[in-house]
């Protein structure tokens, strides 16, 4: 069992301390501090760019919390000791940062297309206007589309329908282009990948499996892994699978240039 270290120790704090005073606002003053600080598609009406640092602070609950400040703890602690802290923290930052741009990225070539359906539909509302929205929302959940598509014949010349059929679909729209994305999964992921560099061969036990796999081994099958659920578009399960991988490729990419160059005072912190 690694020894806490400073950084590890902050980053377990702010997480914990977050999450608290999230559950606290929202319980005593109706306030979700998820609103605000989880990261959100940048063509919702929620976005901010400080979003890139504060979604990893943010958790949507208490196994989500566990198990991202466990495998901090267990990882971060041991990687610290052997970087310091200062190289340690801007890792986990930067690899926290990449994983929500490779999400945003991932997420704008999934939904310009269904938002640009949605546009088309709201300037010309058409049956096949939203038979076009249905199509592009392959993978998220837009079955709701399918029943006004249903009815659409009885109402298209209803004024009142019609509006009624524009605020569903923008309801329906909005909730899958807005869902936000939050925790300390990619910069987790990240400090994964950099164990995995640093400890090959080191066994790793998951929980409740009692069977060891090397640290390199791991890494690739969970990465391989996160790749097949991410082309798969399997989002019903309310996991950022790109974020992960892009936890996993800003890791790489800051190994590889801190052992390219080792006397950049910059890259070296």
């Amino acid at each position: 069992m690694p020894q806490l270290t400073r950084g590890a120790k902050f980053l377990l704090i702010a997480n914990i301390a977050m999450f608290v005073i999230t559950w606290l606002l929202q319980y005593m003053q109706g306030v979700d501090l998820t609103d605000y600080l989880a990261l959100y598609f940048v063509k919702s009406d929620h976005f901010r760019p400080y979003q890139y640092f504060t979604y990893m602070f943010m958790h949507g609950g208490l196994f989500h919390l566990f198990f991202n400040m466990y495998a901090l703890f267990l990882f971060g602690a041991i990687i610290e000791s052997v970087w310091g802290t200062k190289r340690f923290m801007f890792y986990y930052l930067v690899t926290g940062l990449g994983a929500a741009v490779v999400n945003t990225a991932v997420n704008y070539f999934q939904f310009a297309p269904l938002l640009d359906a949605y546009n088309s539909f709201m300037l010309n509302p058409t049956a096949s206007g939203l038979e076009a929205i249905a199509q592009k929302s392959d993978g998220f959940n837009l079955a709701a589309v399918y029943e006004i598509i249903d009815h659409w014949n009885s109402v298209v010349n209803d004024p009142e329908s019609l509006d009624y059929i524009r605020s569903q679909v923008t309801t329906i729209v909005n909730n899958v282009s807005s869902a936000p994305m939050l925790g300390a999964s990619g910069a987790v992921f990240g400090l994964l990948l950099a164990f995995a560099m640093m400890f090959p061969d080191m066994k790793l036990q998951i929980i409740f499996i009692p069977i060891g796999i090397k640290a390199k081994y791991f890494v690739l099958i969970y990465g391989l892994a996160e790749l097949f659920f991410g082309v798969n578009n399997f989002s019903g399960d309310n996991i950022a699978h790109w974020a992960h991988l892009g936890g996993l490729v800003a890791g790489i990419i800051l190994m590889l240039i801190w052992k390219r160059y080792p006397g950049n005072k910059f890259f070296n912190t």
